[in-house]
């Protein structure tokens, strides 16, 4: 009897260590895997910036921002963006952008700099990326000069690994 009381008090015991536990539960990503005309991503950025001027969202500190880039499989020439903003400490609630890109050259720091161009659907201070290598984007101002942040944000979106489902 005592062997079966100490073996109970053992699973007991281990049924509070992570070894029983679950696996936290993975989120779908934010974007789709392909556009509606069925071109993949070929990109995906994240970064947070700075909450303040005409990109302010009311009440937040800073805007996680992720852009979602599609490009056609064939010619492997971009086509389409997807734009999310959240404010952070504002809720969870997600401004979204949809629209063309294009590739465009010339910054006021690089003259043959690539840069990804969003169309007017976004708004004007997220249209226009500095491909820096081929994991950063600098986001640019409306004169093409690199915006500039501070020791506690930046304007730099960086390449994420894709999400489960699309490896």
């Amino acid at each position: 009897m005592r062997k079966v009381i100490f073996i109970a008090s053992i699973l007991v015991m281990m049924s509070g260590c992570s070894y029983f536990k679950k696996a936290p539960a993975a989120f779908d990503p934010w974007y789709p895997s392909a556009n509606e005309n069925g071109d993949p991503v070929f990109a995906v950025f994240e970064g947070r910036i700075p909450c303040m001027g005409q990109m302010a969202i009311p009440d937040c500190n800073k805007i996680k921002v992720g852009l979602a880039l599609y490009q056609n499989a064939q010619t492997q020439l971009p086509t389409t963006y997807l734009l999310a903003r959240v404010g952070v400490g504002t809720g969870n609630d997600r401004i979204t952008n949809a629209g063309n890109l294009t590739l465009t050259h010339g910054t006021v720091l690089d003259p043959q700099a690539v840069v990804y161009q969003l169309d007017t659907n976004a708004p004007q201070e997220f249209r226009s990326y500095w491909v820096i290598g081929r994991d950063i984007l600098f986001m640019l101002d409306q004169d093409r000069n690199p915006r500039v942040g501070d020791a506690a944000y930046s304007y730099v979106l960086n390449r994420m690994k894709p999400a489960k489902s699309q490896l």
